[in-house]
């Protein structure tokens, strides 16, 4: 059992299980987003994600993660064996991005927001616990 005063450690990964990270603390800004990069890298019409502090994230293995640029600031990860996107971080930002797939359970977790909404496709109807960001 743990108390207040401890913080939450949430766990997660790739499909293969070739990549495993954890977050310790508080999610910062869970949100979904429908840019063209997020949706042509999920397969789908929006990616989700969750804000952690750099400092509160470590890679636990046994395999470490791919990366390429999406934009000239911003890194994105994703598992070497399988493809599975699992996060994102801009150069210099305190924060980085965590794939909402990529947590092993992210019930607790409910997007507040959705960047770039009016690019979801019109068959899909608005995420009722989000507001448009962007």
């Amino acid at each position: 059992m743990t108390d207040d005063s401890t913080p939450e450690v949430l766990t997660g990964g790739c499909l293969c299980g070739h990549i495993r990270f954890e977050a310790t603390g508080e999610p910062y800004d869970p949100h979904l987003c429908s840019c063209p990069h997020c949706t042509r890298l999920s397969g789908g019409p929006f990616m989700g994600w969750v804000g952690f502090q750099r400092t509160a994230f470590t890679w636990t293995g046994p395999g470490m993660p791919a990366s390429f640029r999406s934009w000239p600031t911003l890194e994105r990860w994703f598992c070497p064996v399988c493809a599975t996107p699992l996060g994102a971080a801009g150069d210099g930002e305190d924060l980085l991005g965590v794939c909402l797939s990529a947590l092993d359970d992210c019930d607790e977790i409910t997007p507040i927001g959705h960047s770039f909404r009016d690019r979801t496709p019109t068959w899909l109807p608005p995420i009722p616990s989000t507001r448009p960001t962007f």
